[in-house]
């Protein structure tokens, strides 16, 4: 539940956008006792690896089912996946060799490129899932050499590339996803895994904004997979590179989750790592709003491209979103969060209650009978309801206070 908060309090944080630290009301509750990360305690723990800019998500169950979302870019991030795999101190389950379940959100470089080191490793995959056969990825360099492309096809079985599994090919795990596909992990197949996009599809009809890179017409990261992952009333969102309609002023590939219905049970959720690394390209503030998650995970560190994005945080922060930032997010030279194509945005004060910056390894904890869940951070550590009426409730309840306040205020 929202603490009560003092009249100035929420004046502070109505009047005083321009202060340096504001007071900012999530969803949080000092009533509910925190998932500890011991046997009993959770049922799924997710984990977004701190890979820098770069996408690296394991999905583990106390049974050791494993599900993973992108690679991450280099070998060392394959090393960082192994080696939380292997050990139990980490992982809290055991010595873990199997991936169950792969998704490849799509082809980028920071993606895929730590998946030969994975499965040099000794790490094998099950089942991997992926938009299908790319037009724009070459599986040679101009020299001949191997590309990260080709690496990625290699590892999960498909060494020519055809999406079948042909002579030799004793170890093929590669599907093509499509929108609606379900898979279930975990004891008793609690935990659902749910493509809820892909290829610009949200409503099962093939290719609702004809983004299959098979095409000619190629946009992967519009077209990135989404997934929802839920248990019991915990819901987690992820989507890779998934853009609205700032993309090249389109696709809004955003726009079709929250208008099509393909969020089961209505768009929101608990906890949204932010698509393309909190660029101003993803993340509207309309997806932000409908979405409404209590929390968003930012994978990234500041670097050429600049992430994230100023803008990005205002959206994410004025839907009352606590928002953890795995790397260093803030720009070294100015020690803020850089500007964006939207000026308008880049007035705006980030503050220091609502955005948790360089908090690497985000672990998020769902309770065993999934009704509450806590995050883990560096610095952040805070547990929440999974319950949409009680965020619903708390909504109201703060509602009702800044009313009161801005009554009072005006009086």
């Amino acid at each position: 539940m929202i603490q009560q908060i003092a009249k100035g309090a929420v004046i502070a944080l109505l009047f005083s956008v321009n202060a340096t630290s504001q007071e900012f009301e999530g969803f949080d509750s000092d009533e509910l006792d925190p998932v500890q990360n011991t046997e009993g305690s959770w049922g799924l723990k997710i984990v977004v690896l701190n890979v820098g800019q770069a996408d690296e998500i394991l999905v583990l169950t106390p049974n050791g089912d494993v599900a993973l979302i992108d690679v991450g870019r280099s070998n060392a991030h394959g090393d960082q996946i192994a080696n939380f795999l292997g050990e139990s101190d980490l992982n809290c389950v055991g010595n873990l060799k199997t991936i169950d379940l792969l998704y490849t959100t799509h082809f980028d470089a920071d993606h895929i490129g730590g998946i030969k080191r994975l499965r040099a490793r000794g790490i094998s995959i099950r089942k991997a899932f992926d938009q299908g056969l790319s037009e724009r990825r070459n599986l040679q360099t101009a020299s001949g050499n191997p590309t990260v492309y080709s690496k990625y096809v290699t590892a999960v079985g498909d060494p020519n590339n055809n999406m079948r599994q042909d002579a030799g090919e004793g170890e093929f795990a590669r599907h093509r996803i499509e929108y609606g596909h379900t898979e279930k992990i975990g004891k008793e197949d609690l935990v659902e895994i749910r493509c809820v996009s892909v290829r610009g599809d949200t409503e099962g009809n093939d290719d609702d904004l004809d983004l299959d890179p098979s095409s000619a017409d190629i946009n992967e990261n519009p077209g990135s997979i989404a997934l929802l992952i839920r248990y019991g009333e915990f819901e987690f969102y992820a989507a890779g590179d998934q853009t609205d309609d700032d993309w090249k002023h389109e696709p809004a590939a955003e726009e079709g989750i929250l208008e099509s219905g393909a969020i089961p049970g209505g768009n929101d959720i608990d906890v949204l790592k932010v698509s393309h690394h909190g660029s101003d390209t993803s993340t509207s503030d309309a997806l932000a709003e409908g979405l409404d998650p209590e929390v968003s995970v930012i994978s990234t560190t500041f670097g050429r491209d600049r992430l994230p994005k100023k803008t990005t945080l205002k959206q994410l922060q004025e839907n009352r979103s606590f928002v953890l930032i795995t790397g260093d997010g803030q720009d070294p030279e100015t020690e803020d969060y850089a500007d964006s194509r939207h000026e308008e945005d880049d007035v705006f004060v980030v503050s220091t209650d609502a955005v948790f910056n360089n908090q690497g390894t985000v672990t998020i904890l769902v309770s065993a009978d999934g009704a509450r869940y806590t995050v883990v951070g560096g610095t952040f550590m805070r547990t929440f309801s999974a319950s949409d009426v009680d965020n619903e409730r708390n909504r109201f309840s703060l509602t009702c206070i800044l009313d009161r306040t801005l009554h009072a205020h005006h009086v």
